[in-house]
């Protein structure tokens, strides 16, 4: 078995080194971008008016400039061919309520659309226009740019048409004897991939709802800052590590020795820097190429992927803690360590950091490994950026040092401190599996790890950290600790303090941001704080209020009620999802206006029976699979009257509410004053 799985790490390493060469391609817009257009109402009698309603779907990292974004960037234009006898366009086209922010590409001040763009134009029929079909034509040129990348692709043009059909039959007030669809999805050239609804189901917003609720939408940017801060942060952890740390100076001591002046040093020093860099980053690639543009998603919600990484770190952790070591076949090493040796000058010191990168394998794996699989909750582009921030900073004290080499002076000596450090990250890789073994009990619906045993376990993890960290417990091979330094007394203070902020939690206390990444709170959970809590935040919203998984049912609590339809499309596995019901949800100002203002409904769009189902549903009324969103309905008509995605603070997300409330009202009265 054992040489079973060395070879399976030789594969491993070959797969790493293989696709260096390979460059991801960057396409067309027509690949980021889907273009939908519809005629509202798709029939109408003389002398109605009819809306051409134009939505662009756009790929996540990317963003299309706005009607009015100032130059050089390149703002949607839209072009309306000449209409047909009789339809006169009234005013000009709008467009929904874009976001402004400073733009790394153009370095100005832009607007722009991230997720989707909605744009009208409003044509008014004369009355003698006699029945039958009519196209309304036109396209519209836009142009978008990946921030994350630092692309901006050329302008475009998307063809759009329509037909609207013009009968007398389509009188709402007198109908006479005829047909009058019911629905019609129109074409919008080769792009468009059916973003809005099949006939009969669910309507588009109107006119009044196109405009977003302000701040909608969480950034990825910010997620993506702190991934790579936390993978910079990672391979600084790995240098500490007993494999890594005693090389430092002997490989600057090398480079000092073998070089005629200090220039060639440093230039030694650089290449091996950037071996190291290119051996992790080519893991990355191999992840990013495997995953594609948007199987991070699918990897991220799937049950048998999240069991995988949950196992994976507790063999990471477990050999961290010294149960086992993980080592690659020796004739590798052997064989890498003799090109080092047998090449001289600089392609000497590449074989050196590729060598380094194997030796150290047993030390770094666990890192690498973590990355990787933090990586699954972002997009394709995470694993790549994850380990070119991983590799940067594990080999920035090689090249640092070249440059200044009486700073080994300064560097600590080699000691139990490593193996200290070794261990501790050994109990922090046991921590993080439990949020993926979480993931999966949560998608197969066992019920096996609730929120208080997560809590539990994690709060006797971090206690074990602190006493290893005091000398209190010893493991294996570990030397009696004499005294307890300044930097071991800190970081068991930070473990100690951690486990004491989690234990209320057991009690139902709210963990605040740590909630985000613990199961979600269950009707059976023990809630002491809650018993004892007249009023204030910790009373929470009540679960029993929510419709989980039964649209029609919430749909027809509306009806009865008179009240919108509060729709939560989340996830098992969405960790902005468990923050926002764990911190925003139970805050007074907003469970108040939950429970009194709507029907509640929550939809899980990973669950493995009617998953699919709900994220069809959830792209067809919001025009967005993004998690969480949030949307009001009205249970009546079942359209949208606003709607957000992302992560938002409560004052925000209070207003999202309210402004709900009046949509609703207004659309109510409406209806009444047009009943009369």
């Amino acid at each position: 078995m054992q040489a079973v799985l060395r070879w399976v790490l030789v594969l491993v390493v070959t797969g790493v080194l293989a696709p260096l060469t390979l460059a991801q391609e960057i396409g067309r817009p027509a690949d980021y971008v889907t273009w939908q257009a519809r005629a509202l109402p798709p029939g109408l009698a003389p002398g109605g008016s009819v809306q051409l309603l134009l939505s662009a779907e756009i790929a996540g990292g990317w963003k299309m400039y706005a009607m009015d974004s100032p130059p050089p960037s390149q703002g949607v234009r839209i072009e309306l061919e000449e209409p047909p006898a009789g339809f006169r366009l009234e005013g000009g086209v709008t467009q929904a309520e874009p976001r402004d922010a400073f733009d790394p590409n153009f370095r100005i001040d832009v607007r722009y659309f991230k997720d989707q763009a909605w744009f009208s134009a409003t044509y008014r029929v004369e009355d003698d226009v006699p029945s039958g079909t009519y196209t309304l034509a036109g396209r519209a040129r836009y142009q978008i740019c990946n921030d994350d990348l630092g692309v901006c692709l050329p302008p475009a043009w998307a063809p759009f048409r329509v037909s609207v059909v013009v009968d007398p039959a389509c009188d709402p007030v007198h109908p006479t004897e005829g047909t009058c669809p019911v629905d019609m999805v129109l074409d919008a050239g080769e792009t468009g991939k059916g973003l809005f609804a099949a006939p009969g189901s669910i309507t588009t917003p109107d006119a009044g709802s196109l405009v977003e609720a302000e701040g909608a939408g969480f950034g990825a940017d910010e997620g993506l800052w702190a991934f790579l801060m936390l993978a910079f942060g990672a391979g600084l952890a790995a240098l500490l590590t007993p494999c890594v740390f005693p090389m430092i100076p002997l490989t600057i001591s090398y480079f000092t020795r073998h070089a005629e002046n200090r220039g060639e040093a440093v230039r030694m020093a650089g290449i091996y820097g950037a071996s190291i860099v290119l051996t992790f980053t080519g893991l990355g690639l191999v992840m990013a190429l495997a995953m594609g543009a948007a199987g991070a998603q699918s990897l991220a919600a799937n049950p048998w992927v999240n069991l995988f990484i949950a196992l994976v770190l507790i063999a990471f952790a477990l050999s961290l803690l010294g149960l086992f070591e993980l080592r690659l076949p020796s004739g590798l090493l052997n064989y890498m360590n003799r090109q080092s040796q047998a090449h001289g000058g600089y392609v000497g010191v590449l074989f050196m950091g590729l060598t380094l990168t194997l030796v150290s394998f047993s030390c770094t794996a666990p890192f690498v490994g973590g990355l990787l699989a933090a990586a699954a909750a972002g997009t394709w582009l995470y694993p790549l950026l994850g380990m070119v921030a991983f590799s940067t900073a594990f080999s920035l004290p090689f090249v640092l040092l070249a440059l200044f080499p009486r700073a080994l002076e300064a560097l600590p000596r080699s000691g139990g401190w490593m193996q200290a450090v070794k261990v501790t990250l050994g109990f922090v890789e046991l921590a993080a599996a439990i949020k993926f073994l979480s993931n999966a009990d949560l998608v197969w619906g066992w019920g096996l790890i609730s929120r208080p045993l997560a809590i539990a376990v994690m709060v006797v993890i971090f206690s074990l950290a602190g006493m290893y960290l005091l000398g209190k417990l010893r493991l294996k091979h570990d030397p009696p600790v004499e005294e307890v330094g300044v930097g071991r007394m800190l970081a068991a203070m930070a473990c100690f303090g951690l486990a004491l902020y989690m234990l209320p939690g057991l009690f139902g206390a709210p963990l605040n941001r740590l909630d985000a990444y613990l199961p979600p709170r269950q009707g059976t959970d023990v809630s002491l704080v809650g018993a004892f809590a007249g009023s204030g935040r910790t009373a929470g919203l009540d679960e029993d209020r929510w419709f989980v998984d039964d649209l029609e049912g919430a749909m027809a609590r509306g009806r009865e009620t008179g009240k919108p339809v509060f729709i939560d499309f989340t996830g098992y596995t969405c960790t902005n999802c468990r923050e926002m019901e764990a911190n925003v949800f139970p805050h007074p100002d907003v469970a108040r206006r939950l429970e009194e203002h709507y029907v509640l409904l929550r939809l899980y769009t990973d669950d493995l029976t009617r998953g699919e189902e709900f994220l069809n549903y959830q792209l067809r009324l919001t025009g967005t699979v993004a998690l969480p969103t949030y949307a009001v309905v009205d249970p009546v008509t079942e359209r949208l009257l606003l709607k957000r995605s992302g992560i938002a603070k409560r004052d925000a997300f209070v207003a999202f509410l309210d402004q709900g409330v009046a949509r609703f009202q207004e659309q109510r009265l409406a209806q009444a004053s047009a009943s009369r």
